[in-house]
């Protein structure tokens, strides 16, 4: 299994309610965790971790991870597990539809979080991401209101994956829940007229 662009993996201990969020790196097919403490994680033969990735999209794994002491001094995490894929169950919000790229500051909603401003980089029937400074969850909801074409929608899109910029920074890939009647027209119009120039 090959990640292309993830940085953040969610780890599920005994329990599917027990989890943990860690930073990753992956260079092809090595996969490393990085912990801040050594009991973080322990050594296991299978564990359920999904990875957040970039252009893939969430990727739900069954792993074994070995735990070992970080001598790096340009990494900050003293602990590391290397991780090895055993086995894919699925992948969940592949890049199914067309999306454009724009820069635009919107007024954001965070049901956990109250007011944030978010910068949409994309926009697809499905969904958005966006950059921010406010820390949201993955399972975090954000209602926002959008002009597409000439009239304006609310709405709601629950967050998927992250990316941590190391700057205090967070980018946030979302699935829309419940367009409302037209949006969803509107929006594909709207990701159509932007890719050949006519929507700004």
């Amino acid at each position: 299994m090959v990640l292309n662009n993830c940085t953040v993996c969610t780890v599920y201990e005994s329990e599917e309610t027990v989890q943990k969020r860690l930073r990753v790196k992956c260079d092809g097919e090595q996969i490393t965790l990085y912990m801040k403490r050594e009991n973080e994680l322990s050594d296991s033969e299978k564990i359920r971790i999904d990875f957040f990735d970039g252009q893939i999209g969430c990727v739900r794994t069954y792993c074994d991870i070995v735990v070992r002491r970080n001598y790096d001094p340009a990494v900050s995490e003293p602990w590391i597990a290397d991780c090895g894929v055993l086995e894919v169950i699925e992948i969940v919000q592949g890049r199914r539809y067309l999306r454009v790229k724009m820069e635009d500051e919107v007024l954001m909603t965070s049901f956990k979080r109250g007011e944030l401003k978010g910068d949409i980089q994309n926009i697809s029937e499905g969904g958005l991401y966006f950059i921010t400074t406010t820390r949201l969850g993955c399972d975090d909801t954000i209602e926002f209101r959008y002009s597409f074409i000439e009239k304006e929608y609310r709405l709601n899109a629950l967050v998927l994956r992250e990316e941590d910029f190391r700057d205090g920074r967070y980018g946030y890939g979302c699935e829309f829940t419940e367009l409302p009647k037209g949006a969803k027209r509107d929006i594909q119009q709207y990701v159509f007229r932007r890719q050949k120039g006519r929507a700004w």
